[in-house]
């Protein structure tokens, strides 16, 4: 009583909102109770948050492998186009270069999501050490349904882990009064579309670095084949 009567009501909201966030060493007697009445209770939110970042930094894991089974196959396509250039058969040389094309685009649009996932884990576990606002992982929310959405076509793998990471940061914030909703609109706030700016920005030097530009020989032929297109 004296406890109320100096914090009033708000210290018991904190107490409560504690007790979900990192869970209860040592459970109450109704809590005993009811767990005879059901098999399992709700995760602490913490270990959700974390559980989500664990996501977040398994789909970068898997992004990154991606990137380094593109650069192979650009390293292997490029060979056998100036292979083909030196037998003076531009025909298959022509056709090498169309797919490193088609394979640079897909390694630019990785490369993006790379950076945005990095920002997002940063970003989830200044979240859960400092214990930030709800309101600041709108963004990791946002950016993250944004590569949820664009790897559906090209990684379905990390597509099914992005939304689960979703899913559980969607608990934490529905704990904190938000409601992220299915609509991508909805999170994707100033600050996230900001991130993805400078993921395209960053995506372009990474490229440079990782995928270097093709010889004269090659981007010659590469010229060629875009005139037959256009023509």
């Amino acid at each position: 009583m004296i406890y109320r009567a100096r914090h009033g009501v708000w210290c018991m909201v904190a107490d409560s909102f504690v007790k979900n966030w990192y869970g209860s060493n040592e459970p109450t007697l109704a809590d005993r109770i009811r767990g005879f009445f059901r098999n399992e209770g709700k995760a602490p939110l913490a270990r959700k948050a974390i559980m989500a970042n664990y996501r977040i930094k398994m789909a970068l894991s898997r992004v990154r492998a991606y990137i380094d089974k593109l650069r192979e196959r650009d390293r292997d396509l490029f060979e056998r186009a100036v292979e083909a250039l030196m037998r003076k058969d531009e025909a298959h040389a022509k056709m090498y270069v169309n797919e490193v094309a088609e394979l640079r685009k897909v390694a630019r649009q990785l490369l993006m999501i790379e950076y945005v996932l990095e920002q997002a884990s940063l970003r989830l576990e200044t979240f859960i050490i400092v214990g930030e606002t709800f309101t600041n992982i709108i963004p990791v929310v946002g950016v993250i349904k944004e590569a949820s959405r664009i790897l559906r076509g090209i990684a379905p793998d990390v597509w099914v882990e992005l939304n689960m990471a979703v899913n559980d940061l969607s608990l934490v914030m529905a704990a904190g009064g938000i409601d992220i909703g299915g609509d991508i609109t909805i999170s994707m706030s100033e600050e996230a579309k900001k991130i993805y700016r400078e993921a395209e920005l960053v995506a372009e030097q990474r490229m440079k670095e990782k995928f270097p530009e093709l010889p004269t020989l090659v981007s010659s032929a590469e010229g060629e084949t875009n005139k037959v297109t256009q023509s």
